[in-house]
């Protein structure tokens, strides 16, 4: 057995005593999010809302606990680290899908299949570069290999894969993105698109007795527009909102019935580059010049006052390993922005594109806006793009995949809910599922460090891959954002995770 890991090689379950408890749960809730998933098959695409819903449908394997980011189990009861590339599961005896299958080794075996399924073009595959195979022990028992040491394999487990019963083995991905069958809390009953997602309580999860006061019914409601939010707060229409500006807070404050709860997330907000088929932005003084150029600490002042903190790297302090609160980013320098411009390969500027959603992050659109006119400074004549989200994702993969080929950017939040390092290849590798840019160097860099098994080495190794960032110049990260709710204090407790999901089974019904 490996020690001196740093981690708890061995987790013991949370005793839960007896059968599932059915019908404890109580009421409904209804939650405002500002966008809807792009499918309810969580192995096919990635994304924050899409997170939120899935896992009112599906468990994964490992949890993480609001507040401390503390692994704890969930449809694993406990693990063990046998060695840098070997990790024992012992699943939850019990535990179920809702078609009456079995939660058991060959369905965890099964969902890590659909990810690495051709047939599905899933993106979610960038996740798993480390992953080797699963070694079937019995129905309850089985060991995860990996092809080299990665000690953030339990953090991807929390945010995916989550595990779908083998009961839709043969589905097409079409039908498994509106029938989803998983053995989380909640069964999935109806999806309005552009409207709302039903979920009923489901009697027969392994967690009733966990969760006893939890909603019966949670409509996740999608409301794009912030003011539109807080309106329908404020008038008993939802119970729940997400991503309150800071305009609003005064107002839900003085309203007796609603509250506001908020809480420094794991969100990072920062602008990457269209730049692996070359053009303006694959030149690092076009780069450095537009980092110079946005002053990011004038758009937090203007637009989300008192909720952002300064930020010089894409880890946040919940990452296991990688962040250090030392680390700066290029600051607002408009005479460093125009010398870099000057000797750039584009002195006279050019004409580029700004993509942004559209309430899906906080103060998306107006960011996108503000630094329209600030690096018309700089002769970059951009237009703002601001998409829902659905939109924003399409228009991101036809200049990933080179079909638009104008000079582009792109602004958007990356949360790492996880912590786990690996979101640095997400928004830089070549083959990172929002990534923009390849820089070969770049995932060398990575690959060393995420393969480094020691801690304090690790550490220092993805500190130098902060700094390698830096620079290239490979974004320009602008804040951490607060994650801010409006709530109706009648009838519900609820506190922000600082990780930006939400779990309506952890709502108490009073």
């Amino acid at each position: 057995m490996v020690k001196g890991l740093g981690f708890v090689l061995m987790v013991l379950c949370f005793v839960v005593a007896g059968a599932p408890l059915a019908g404890a749960y109580k009421g409904q809730v209804i939650v405002a999010l500002p966008g809807e998933p792009f499918t309810m098959d969580p192995h096919i695409r990635t994304g924050h809302i899409d997170q939120i819903c899935w896992r009112h449908v599906y468990d994964p394997l490992v949890h993480l606990e609001p507040g401390t980011g503390k692994l704890v189990p969930w449809l694993a009861e406990k693990w063990e680290r046998i060695s840098p590339t070997q990790v024992k599961f012992w699943l939850r005896k019990g535990a179920k899908f809702t078609d009456g299958v079995p939660v058991t080794s060959e369905a965890v075996k099964y969902s890590i299949g659909r990810i690495f399924d051709p047939a599905n073009k899933s993106v979610v595959q960038t996740a798993f570069q480390t992953f080797d195979r699963i070694e079937v022990i019995d129905d309850h028992t089985f060991i995860w290999h990996l092809k080299k040491s990665d000690n953030g394999v339990f953090r991807t487990l929390f945010y995916r894969p989550m595990i779908m019963s083998p009961g839709t083995k043969g589905w097409s991905s079409d039908k498994v993105a509106m029938n989803p069958v998983g053995s989380g809390p909640y069964i999935f009953k109806a999806w309005e698109k552009g409207q709302q997602i039903v979920f009923e309580a489901n009697p027969d999860w392994w967690g009733n007795r966990r969760y006893p006061d939890r909603p019966k019914t949670v409509i996740l409601r999608r409301i794009v527009e912030s003011t539109t939010r807080v309106k329908s707060l404020l008038t008993g229409e939802v119970d729940v909102i997400m991503g309150v500006l800071p305009q609003f807070i005064p107002q839900i404050k003085k309203d007796p019935e609603t509250e506001v709860a908020s809480i420094p997330s794991t969100r990072i907000m920062m602008l990457g580059f269209f730049s692996r088929y070359g053009g303006p932005f694959a030149d690092l003084d076009v780069r450095k010049a537009v980092n110079y150029a946005i002053d990011s600490d004038a758009i937090a002042k203007a637009f989300l006052p008192g909720m952002t903190k300064p930020i010089g790297q894409i880890y946040h302090p919940w990452s296991y390993t990688g962040y250090n609160p030392g680390k700066e980013w290029y600051p607002y320098d408009l005479a460093k922005a125009k010398e870099h411009m000057a000797k750039s390969g584009y002195p006279d500027g050019f004409k580029a594109t700004l993509l942004s959603g559209a309430g899906q992050d906080p103060a998306d659109k107006q960011t996108c806006e503000a630094a329209v006119g600030m690096l018309e400074k700089i002769k970059i004549q951009t237009e703002c793009r601001a998409l829902s989200w659905s939109l924003y994702v399409r228009t991101f993969r036809n200049y990933q995949s080179g079909k638009s080929k104008d000079p582009a950017m792109y602004y958007q939040g990356m949360g790492g809910a996880p912590g786990n390092p690996t979101i640095a290849m997400t928004q830089t590798g070549c083959e990172g599922g929002f990534s923009g840019a390849c820089f070969p160097d770049l995932d060398e860099a990575f690959a060393k460090a995420d393969n480094t098994f020691d801690p304090k080495e690790q550490q220092a190794a993805f500190e130098g891959l902060t700094d390698l960032m830096k620079a290239k110049a490979t974004h320009k990260f602008f804040f951490q954002v607060d994650v801010t709710y409006g709530f109706r204090k009648k009838g519900i407790e609820f506190r922000p995770r600082h990780d930006e999901l939400f779990f309506s089974w952890e709502v108490v019904m009073k």
